[in-house]
């Protein structure tokens, strides 16, 4: 069964569900992909490219040095493997088979470089004082070579036995022969020489930051950029056995660190927020880079045509070096979450094993076996053909939101044997699976649906316990092979929240717009969608619904007094709403609508006697849950007045004296305000009139208007009244001037 119809089957479960849980609308919380399984914790586990958890291959420890960092390794031609270290500058041997141990110390706190000569003889660089020591078989060192550098960052052996040594800050490679004579190999405009390899036609490949360029250099020193990354650092390279060169780019981008370039020293494993300081250098801090907003990682392949291709990116993860194997798959060491990643020849991506510390720093192989060093803490591991005895991995914490009841939990296992993984759930109040959590429950045994047993919580998390595996002949197995999980819970019912209400102007009327149809006369739900709200959210969002409409228009309509409101609800339910109304000496509340979806609704004044009201707004998510488990809630508006008749005034007789006009009157409103009078002369320009007091706010107002140097006959004065909800009225006088 693909992923596809198991989907399927888990959908038609879910609309199944309601029959028996708290709620009608059942949700899913599914992990399918490497990103989505990459966010729980593995422990003896991988993640495919194509999402799916597999047992890892074993990763087992065979050293302890007891130092925060693992810088550098290589392998002797006899397989001794020695371990370079910081912050005490010291060198560990693990001979073949046998206990590893302390066998060198140097005077320069971190070790970054190690190489070996063809005749077996072990060279050391180091930093803040630079230099280039070779030991003899009693871990007994000589300087061999002392270049006035304060870093030496990489060693490479040719095979004429000439010791090529990248340096910096001044991005020096030199060139030093068996009896310790040395030259300037290539003096580059970089500031740090961080990596050395050799190409099959025996050219030097170099790579430098904060540049990140990527240099093949001739026998004779002359220099071709291969590749100019967009990165601030070629932090490893590789070649394979056709030539093809794989390269680690890594840190910020080059626009984010120009004003810096000076001083920025190379990736480095480290302790979080900490500064590497020694007592023979305090003022050399080694820092790393690439933890700032705007890291990134790429992974690139170079063929022989120097045709370059991104086989990788990340924005979370830093690369320390690169392994390709003759089977042609490529491993990454990283950090900081101690990941060695596998990319095989179809780019098929797959997180291999994961370590307890948090930076794996060097990946080698020889003899058949594969090593791994890791920083903070620095040990030493052998990667093995054979599964992890252990294979444990942990959801991350998945947030419902609120409280809620569990479904079923479901998963998806290929090539199943015959002891099959174990799943377990807890639950819990707290974002972090602490002591306060429910024990783990299970394990459930029925992939097509097993009921989860851990109690109503908001929190949920799970686990697979994967079957100790016989050995196998890679390090990935696609034995019991987990390839989706699904979990079903019900959120428990919550009130739905109305949030505002908000009183329009009067005169204000909503006018729902019309949109035209996209479904072509089709109406789900059956005439006028009356059965919409029971069809499934993702079918109801084919069609046009009442959430899709354009927002209603407003017009002016006499009377009218409208209000809207925001409502939401916890559970993303359906709502409908009821409006109420009531007067302001009234105690009960009237029916207006009910079963209301939209968000606005306007009372047409006319109908209503003049007075003050407040209106009511419930609203309830009973459209998505049964009658004896719906919740609602209420606002009430502020108070509205409604006020139907127009404005009125009681006005005196107007005086004259000569061509000079006063004439006093009062205007009286019902239940509103006076907003307003203007005055008009013989059907002129309209002039707006103060009332005495300066400021018009109260239902009766008195004016006083005085008119000058009117000409001899019959004048009209005409006022026109208005209040504060739109009403107006008029009234006029007469005067004769002689």
């Amino acid at each position: 069964m693909n992923k596809i119809n198991f989907l399927l089957r888990c959908t038609v479960f879910v609309l199944s569900l309601g029959a028996f849980l708290e709620a009608t609308v059942p949700l899913q919380w599914t992990i399918s992909t490497q990103s989505e399984f990459l966010q729980g914790e593995l422990k003896g586990v991988s993640v495919t490219s194509d999402g799916k958890l597999i047992l890892a291959p074993s990763l087992e420890p065979i050293l302890d040095t007891e130092e925060a960092f693992i810088y550098t390794a290589v392998l002797d031609k006899s397989g001794n493997l020695y371990v370079g270290t910081g912050n005490n500058g010291k060198i560990f041997r693990v001979p073949p088979g046998r206990q590893g141990r302390e066998w060198a110390r140097l005077e320069e706190p971190g070790v970054y470089a190690l190489a070996v000569d063809s005749l077996n003889r072990t060279y050391v660089g180091t930093a803040p004082d630079g230099k280039v020591y070779r030991l003899n078989d009693r871990g007994e060192a000589e300087v061999f070579l002392d270049p006035d550098e304060k870093y030496i960052w990489a060693l490479a052996f040719d095979t004429q036995n000439n010791l090529f040594v990248a340096t910096g800050p001044k991005g020096i490679i030199y060139k030093v022969n068996s009896a310790g004579h040395s030259s300037v190999f290539y003096d580059s405009k970089e500031t740090h020489i961080v990596t050395l390899a050799w190409d099959l036609d025996g050219n030097l490949l170099a790579g430098t930051a904060p540049g990140g360029l990527l240099f093949r250099i001739s026998p004779d020193g002359s220099p071709f950029v291969v590749y100019d990354s967009s990165l601030q650092e070629i932090k490893a390279v590789s070649v394979d056995r056709y030539g093809n060169i794989y390269a680690a780019a890594l840190s910020r981008s080059k626009a984010l660190q120009e004003k810096d370039r000076p001083s920025q020293a190379p990736n480095v494993p480290q302790e979080s927020k900490q500064q590497v300081k020694t007592e023979t250098a305090p003022e050399v801090t080694l820092k790393i880079s690439g933890t700032e907003k705007g890291g990134k990682l790429e992974i690139y392949k170079i063929d022989k045509e120097n045709l370059v291709e991104t086989l990788y990116t990340s924005n979370e993860e830093l690369a320390f070096d690169l392994l390709i194997r003759s089977n042609g798959n490529l491993l990454v060491a990283t950090g900081n979450k101690g990941r060695i990643i596998s990319i095989d020849p179809r780019r098929f991506v797959t997180l291999l094993v994961q370590s307890p510390e948090q930076q794996v720093t060097r990946l080698l192989q020889g003899e058949g076996k594969i090593y791994a060093t890791t920083s903070n803490l620095g040990q030493v591991f052998q990667l093995l053909s054979q599964p992890s005895t252990t294979g444990i991995y942990e959801s991350k914490v998945f947030d419902t939101k609120m409280l809620s009841s569990w479904g079923m939990i479901r998963w998806r296992v290929t090539a199943p044997t015959s002891a099959p993984v174990k799943i377990y759930t807890r639950s819990g109040n707290t974002e972090s699976s602490d002591q306060t959590w429910n024990d783990w429950t299970g394990p459930y045994t029925d992939w097509s649906g097993s009921y989860i047993k851990s109690p109503a919580a908001r929190f949920l998390q799970w686990k697979i316990e994967f079957p100790q595996a016989e050995e196998a002949i890679s390090l990935t197995s696609q034995r019991n092979a987990v390839e989706l999980v699904t979990i079903t819970y019900i959120q428990h019912n919550m009130a739905p929240q109305l949030t505002s209400i908000t009183v329009h102007p009067p005169g204000a009327a909503f006018v729902r717009a019309v949109a035209p149809n996209p479904a072509g006369g089709i109406s789900p739900g059956g005439p006028d969608q009356v059965h919409i709200r029971s069809l499934p959210r993702s079918v109801r969002g084919l069609a046009r619904s009442r959430g899709n409409l354009p927002p209603p228009r407003k017009v002016y309509s006499p009377g009218a007094r409208s209000i809207s409101w925001r409502a939401k609800d916890p559970n993303g339910d359906d709502l409908v709403y009821s409006i109420y109304y009531r007067g302001q000496d009234e105690t009960s509340w009237k029916s207006l609508e009910n079963d209301l979806s939209d968000t606005y609704y306007t009372i047409d004044g006319v109908s209503f006697p003049d007075g003050i009201y407040f209106v009511k707004v419930v609203a309830s998510d009973a459209p998505s849950n049964p009658v004896t488990q719906a919740l609602d809630s209420e606002i009430i508006s502020k108070h509205l007045v409604i006020a139907n008749s127009s404005p009125s005034m009681e006005s005196r007789a107007p005086q004259t004296q000569g061509g000079r006009v006063t004439w006093q009157f009062t205007v009286h409103t019902r239940e509103s305000v006076v907003h307003q009078v203007e005055y008009s002369v013989d059907a002129g320009e309209w002039n707006i009139l103060f009332p005495e007091d300066g400021i018009a706010d109260a239902s009766s107002e008195h004016y006083s208007l005085a008119l000058e140097d009117l000409k001899p006959g019959e004048h009209v004065i005409t006022v026109r009244l208005v209040d504060s909800v739109g009403n107006i009225g008029t009234g006029k006088a007469s005067v004769s001037i002689k």
